[in-house]
């Protein structure tokens, strides 16, 4: 039972002790056959209860219940609705005030209500005990109370059918994007109200946002083929439209909130960033990343923010979890991805190549990790050549002496050049693992730009110390070098 009929029960509860007439036993009064008519003043009520074991305080209790239904019958059935915050803190309000006005014996907190008789009954055999409660409302203030309830009600009811108006409205001008959340503040509203058919509100505003819903699709075909160059801005934005309905002429849904996803590069790994795009009156959003920092296959990831709609459907009680969790699953269901792709222009320019194998103690030992890197990107179809460059300009990374020796060895716009060192090598059971690390520029001829610049490491396995230096040598060149310029060189 509400809060605020409870603290009415209790209230009369203690009017019934402190009322100064109460009857002794005798001849029943006829009001507890027949509830007097309301006269020019008060209308009446009449309450009542037995208990089998003779306890008039229980008695009591069970009559004030059965009276205040009568009351509460009379100004609405629905006095306990309990549509806001603020409805609910009025109605707990009053019933305060008449405990307050029965504990304290005055006279004007609950204006016009009093209790006015009380008649005990005893079935001496049984012992059996009954109390007959008679109460006056003066009709004036009666009818203020009940006028205040209907009103009280009335909120409720428009706290579900404001919302759900306003989104009908809303997909009239196909704004179901916003449509959606106002069908979910109607369904929370009703969720939470003890308003006739709060159940049917209920389900039909949560199937209303689930019609919208469907409707809602990304419509990417105006960005089929998105490309861009490493290093570069993207000469055109990415675009897209959010809309409603099926084929080319669906229309756009305006104010729309879409998270853009694209990637970015964080050390050897790609990661996601996101950005938020407001749809325009047409639908369409429109969004340009950064200049890419990779090269390779990647995806845009759009999705329709509805995470204050989700916020919303948290508050909704768990005997609707079916609807709640169904439609919170729909509403994360809205993404769609768009492959796109970073290429780099380094495949079309000629590049010399100049990479010194060095041991331990800094010998320069051959070029295996020189063949390797060009092996990797020869079968990327780049234009690189291997170039003799003079050994002291790679090991003191002398950019100038090496731009030089490049330019005389032919017509290169870029020279790859570095050291593959062998840090250690160590038995490994039956084999051999060494180690190392490799320090490659290349640099940009003409601007003197470096345009790449790295430190990587990698091992080599082999059956005895020479192949697995070899090994690791060449992985250095190949692999470790090799994958990352295929990956970052502009």
């Amino acid at each position: 039972m509400n809060r605020s009929i409870l603290s009415a029960l209790a209230a009369i509860t203690l009017t019934f002790a402190s009322c100064a007439s109460v009857p002794a036993q005798g001849k029943a009064p006829d009001w507890i056959f027949t509830t007097p008519k309301a006269d020019a003043t008060n209308t009446y009520f009449v309450g009542s209860a037995s208990d089998a074991t003779g306890d008039v305080a229980t008695a009591t209790n069970d009559a004030a219940a059965n009276l205040m239904s009568s009351i509460t019958q009379y100004i609405g059935v629905k006095v306990n609705v309990a549509t806001s915050a603020e409805d609910k803190a009025t109605l707990d309000s009053y019933s305060a005030k008449i405990k307050s006005t029965v504990t304290s014996s005055s006279q004007n907190q609950v204006s016009g209500f009093s209790v006015k008789e009380r008649f005990v009954q005893t079935d001496k055999k049984t012992k059996r005990v009954t109390v007959y409660v008679l109460a006056a409302y003066a009709t004036a203030d009666l009818e203020k109370e009940k006028a205040r309830i209907a009103d009280l009600m009335k909120k409720g009811v428009e706290a579900v059918e404001g919302p759900e108006r306003e989104g009908n409205g809303m997909l009239s001008q196909n704004r179901s994007y916003e449509a959606v959340r106002k069908f979910v503040e109607a369904a929370v509203a009703a969720s939470g109200s003890k308003i006739d058919n709060a159940d049917v509100y209920f389900e039909r505003n949560i199937n209303s946002a689930r019609t919208a819903l469907s409707k809602i699709r990304f419509d990417t075909s105006a960005s089929g083929g998105y490309k861009g160059l490493v290093g570069q801005d993207f000469k055109q934005p990415f675009k897209a439209r959010i809309v409603t309905g099926e084929g080319a002429s669906a229309p756009g849904v305006p104010g729309a909130v879409v998270l853009m996803s694209y990637q970015r590069k964080s050390g050897t790994r790609l990661v996601s960033k996101t950005e938020s795009v407001m749809a325009d009156g047409s639908g369409a959003i429109s969004f340009t990343p950064p200049a890419p920092d990779f090269v390779g296959k990647a995806k845009f990831n759009l999705r329709l923010d509805f995470q204050s709609t989700l916020d919303l459907l948290d508050k909704i009680p768990d005997k609707y979890a079916a609807f709640r969790d169904s439609l919170a699953e729909e509403l994360k269901a809205k993404i769609v991805d768009v492959a796109y792709e970073v290429a780099s222009n380094a495949r079309g320019v000629s590049m010399a190549v100049a990479i010194l194998d060095i041991d331990e103690t800094g010998a320069v030992v051959g070029s295996l990790a020189q063949a390797g890197l060009i092996d990797a990107l020869l079968k990327e179809k780049f234009l690189v050549k291997s170039v003799a460059i003079p050994k002291e300009a790679i090991a003191a990374m002398d950019e100038a002496a090496v731009s030089a020796a490049a330019s005389s060895a032919g017509k290169y716009q870029r020279v790859a050049f570095g050291t593959a060192t062998i840090t250690s090598v160590r038995k490994d059971g039956g084999n051999y693992l060494a180690t190392g690390k490799a320090v490659v520029k290349v640099l940009d001829i003409a601007g003197g730009q470096i345009l790449y610049s790295a430190e990587r490491g990698a091992t080599g396995l082999g059956s005895d110390e020479k192949s697995a230096r070899a090994a690791a040598y060449r992985e250095l060149g190949l692999n470790a070098i090799g994958k990352d310029m295929l990956s970052n060189l502009p």
